[in-house]
C-alpha cells in the first residue's frame, strides 16, 4: 500500500514538473526576444498566443503607427535673431526661455508664426520667409486665420483684447475683452466665416465679434471649438491622466445636440494636451505629450513622446503618429497645428533656433 502511494506521488510530481516546463516555454515564446509590452509583434511571429492576445494588443499596435511610416518634411528653419526669417528669443533668470508662441497654416500652405519678441508675425512659403506683419507689442500669444486672409491675434496682458488684421497687415479692429471674461483663463482664439471666438479654460467658447472683427452685443457661447468645416463643435478633456485616456466630444453646431463622444487611449500617461483641431474634410485631431514619470525625486521622465490621433467625422480613429517630444523648455501657446488637408505641423525650439516639421498621417 505504501509502495502504491509512493508510486502515485512520483507520477503526480512528474506530471506537475512537465506542466510547469510547458507553461514556462509557452510564456517565453508568446513574446519574441527583445520585445516588451508596448511593442507590436512582427507579423511573421508564430506565437501560440498570437490569436488569443490580438484584442488586448490592439492598443499597442495602434501606438506603433509612428512617424517612421509617415512623410516628414522640414518646412521652416530659422536662427535666433531679429532679421528676416529669424526669431526672437529671450531668457529670464526665474522663468522658462521665451520664443515664438504659436503657428498656423494658411489655405495656400504658407506658415504663419507669432514672433512676439520681435513684434511681428512672420510668413513662410516653400521654406523661405516671404513677409511679415507688425504687431503692437511683444505679448501676443495666439493667432487664428479668418476668411479673406484676415489674421486674428490674442493679447491677454497688454492690449487685453483681440486684434484683427487685414491681408495687407493693417489693423482692422481691436476688440477689448472685459466683463465676464477673465483674461488669465483664456486658452485660445478662433475665427471662421461666422465670427471671432475666444476659449475659456479649454471649455466654453465665446463669440466676441463678427467675421469682420466688429464687436457684437450679447456674447454667444458654444460648447467647444468650431470645426473647420462648420458642422461640429469640438471639445476634449483628460479623462484619466495616468492611464493615458482622452475624451473627445462632438456636437452638432446647428442643433446643439451631441453627435458622438470617444475615448482616445494612449499607451503611456499624459503630461498635457497640446492640440484639438480639425481639417476642411471634417476630420478631427487631438495631440498630447506623454511620458512615464518616476515616482521618487528627481521625478525623471522616460519614453516621452508626442502622440497625435486622427478621428473621422464619425469619431472613429483613422490613424495616429508617435513623434519625438516637444524639445526645449520655451514657453509656447500653440506649438502644434493642422492644415486644411490634415497635415500636422510641429514647432520645435533648440539652442540655435526654431524648426517647423510637417508630418502626414499614414
Amino acid at each position: 500500500m505504501n509502495r502504491r502511494v509512493f508510486f502515485v506521488a512520483v507520477v503526480v510530481l512528474i506530471v506537475t514538473v512537465a506542466v510547469f516546463v510547458y507553461r514556462s516555454r509557452f510564456r517565453d515564446e508568446s513574446l519574441p526576444q527583445g520585445l516588451s509590452v508596448g511593442t507590436s509583434l512582427p507579423s511573421q511571429a508564430s506565437s501560440p498566443s498570437m490569436n488569443a492576445s490580438s484584442s488586448a494588443g490592439s492598443r499597442d499596435a495602434r501606438a506603433n503607427s509612428v512617424a517612421g511610416g509617415s512623410e516628414r518634411q522640414v518646412v521652416v528653419q530659422g536662427a535666433w535673431g531679429s532679421g528676416p526669417g529669424q526669431f526672437g528669443h529671450r531668457r529670464a533668470a526665474e522663468s522658462n526661455p521665451e520664443g515664438p508662441m504659436a503657428l498656423s497654416v494658411a489655405p495656400d500652405g504658407s506658415v504663419l508664426i507669432v514672433d512676439q519678441i520681435n513684434h511681428r508675425i512672420e510668413r513662410f512659403k516653400d521654406g523661405r520667409a516671404v513677409g511679415s506683419m507688425a504687431l503692437g507689442g511683444d505679448t501676443v500669444q495666439d493667432l487664428a486665420l479668418g476668411p479673406e486672409g484676415r489674421v486674428v491675434v490674442l493679447d491677454r496682458f497688454v492690449d487685453r483684447g483681440v486684434q484683427v488684421y487685414g491681408p495687407d497687415g493693417k489693423l482692422l479692429s481691436d476688440v477689448p475683452l472685459h466683463g465676464k471674461l477673465e483674461l488669465g483663463s483664456l486658452t485660445g482664439v478662433f475665427a471662421d466665416d461666422q465670427g471671432v471666438y475666444v476659449e475659456r479654460e479649454h471649455g466654453q467658447v465665446v463669440r466676441i465679434a463678427d467675421a469682420n472683427g466688429n464687436r457684437i452685443e450679447g456674447e454667444r457661447e458654444l460648447s467647444g471649438r468650431p470645426s473647420r468645416d462648420g458642422q461640429l463643435v469640438l471639445s476634449a478633456a483628460l479623462l484619466e491622466r495616468h492611464s493615458g485616456q482622452l475624451l473627445v466630444r462632438a456636437h452638432d453646431r446647428a442643433k446643439g445636440t451631441q453627435v458622438w463622444e470617444r475615448v482616445v487611449q494612449l499607451p503611456t500617461p499624459i503630461l498635457h494636451m497640446v492640440m484639438l483641431d480639425s481639417d476642411r474634410l471634417g476630420r478631427i485631431y487631438v495631440a498630447a505629450v506623454t511620458a512615464i514619470e518616476e515616482q521618487t525625486p528627481p521625478y525623471q521622465l522616460s519614453d516621452e513622446s508626442l502622440f497625435a490621433v486622427q478621428l473621422g467625422r464619425d469619431g472613429q480613429e483613422r490613424g495616429r503618429l508617435k513623434l519625438p517630444p516637444l524639445h526645449g523648455s520655451d514657453e509656447s501657446f500653440r506649438p502644434v497645428t493642422i492644415d486644411d488637408a490634415g497635415n500636422l505641423y510641429v514647432m520645435q525650439s533648440s539652442e540655435s533656433g526654431l524648426t517647423v516639421v510637417r508630418y502626414a498621417f499614414p
